[in-house]
């Protein structure tokens, strides 16, 4: 089986592992995991590039892990209006994707300021990551959309974002995983190439 092969199958299974679990703080807890070995690698053989966009994964879901896991904001309005609190709490998980659009396009000079090592540098799969957070960007903002019509319009049939819009973020976050494995692939291939000449 080719490395693409495995990469895509990796991106499926996660998909679906995620969609089955359907705990969203249980699968928060099990994607910020997923991603601590491409960490560790990149630790391991100093590699920044694989190290920054590890962390910032990490940093961009657990804050919005800390947000709603710990009831900063609480995902159930009690002394609020109810469609201001759907607004509010898709709006807040947009701006976290929308500043992770913004982290992710300018990794390279973050990185740069981070670190002064000369291995930081634009790699393939930098492109990849702001394209993966624009879309749950877009999701997020199709179901504050959705939840505004059906709240203001009372019509409890439109659920067409709010009954997959779980499935939809999981499938971005199996995206990123399988984006960072693939990193951390190319990076074990190019070391293969360069010892092998």
């Amino acid at each position: 089986m080719k490395p693409s092969q495995l990469i895509v199958l990796t991106i499926i299974s996660i998909s679906v592992f995620y969609t089955l679990i359907g705990n969203p703080k249980v699968v928060t807890e099990i994607y910020l995991i997923t991603i601590l070995p491409a960490l560790l690698y990149g630790f391991i053989k100093k590699d920044p590039n694989i190290i920054h966009v590890s962390i910032f994964l990490i940093l961009i879901n657990l804050s919005e892990y800390i947000i709603f896991g710990y009831g900063i904001i609480s995902l159930k309005a009690i002394d609020i209006n109810k469609i201001v609190h759907g607004i509010l709490i898709y709006g807040i998980q947009m701006i976290i994707s929308l500043t992770a659009v913004a982290i992710f396009i300018f990794r390279v000079q973050i990185s740069r300021k981070i670190s002064k090592s000369a291995k930081v540098e634009l790699t393939y799969f930098d492109g990849i990551f702001h394209w993966i957070f624009l879309y749950t960007s877009l999701v997020y903002l199709a179901a504050m959309i959705e939840y505004t019509l059906r709240n203001v319009f009372e019509l409890p049939s439109l659920i067409l974002v709010y009954s997959s819009h779980e499935t939809l973020i999981y499938l971005a976050w199996a995206l990123t995983c399988g984006t960072l494995l693939s990193m951390v692939v190319h990076s074990i291939r190019s070391e293969i190439k360069v010892k092998a000449q």
